[in-house]
C-alpha cells in the first residue's frame, strides 16, 4: 500500500483524496485548521465540502505536515495555484523530498 499526503481538505483535496483510497492508498490529508481534521476524522466526512460521503477508512486527516509527509510517496498539493506560497509557507513544505511528487489546482478564472 502506498502512503499519500494531501495537502488540502476542501473539496478538490477531498475528492483526490477519495480516488485515492479507493485505488488502495493510505491517504493522510493535512488542513490547515486542527478542528476541522479532528472533524473529518470523527466524523468519517468532510461534511464542509462533500456531506453525506463517508470517506474510506484508508483517509484520516491531521493539521500536521510532518505527520502527513511521514512515510509518504506522494504530496500533493491541492491548494489554488495562487495561494501556493502563502500554503508553502504555513505547512513548512518548501523542503519536499525527491521521491515525494507534487501536483496542484489551478484557479479557475472566475476564482482568481
Amino acid at each position: 500500500m502506498t502512503r499519500c499526503a494531501v495537502f488540502g481538505t476542501g473539496s478538490w483535496g477531498t475528492a483526490i483524496s477519495i480516488v485515492l483510497a479507493d485505488a488502495g492508498n493510505e491517504v493522510v490529508m493535512c488542513g490547515r485548521r486542527a478542528e476541522a481534521a479532528a472533524a473529518i476524522n470523527a466524523g468519517r466526512e468532510n461534511a464542509e465540502y462533500f456531506p453525506g460521503i463517508r470517506l474510506p477508512d484508508a483517509i484520516r486527516a491531521t493539521a500536521d505536515p510532518a505527520e502527513a509527509l511521514a512515510g509518504a510517496e506522494f504530496a500533493m498539493l491541492t491548494v489554488p495555484a495562487q495561494s501556493l506560497r502563502e500554503n508553502l509557507r504555513i505547512m513548512q513544505l518548501a523542503a519536499l523530498r525527491e521521491t515525494q511528487q507534487c501536483i496542484v489546482r489551478q484557479a479557475a478564472p472566475e476564482e482568481e
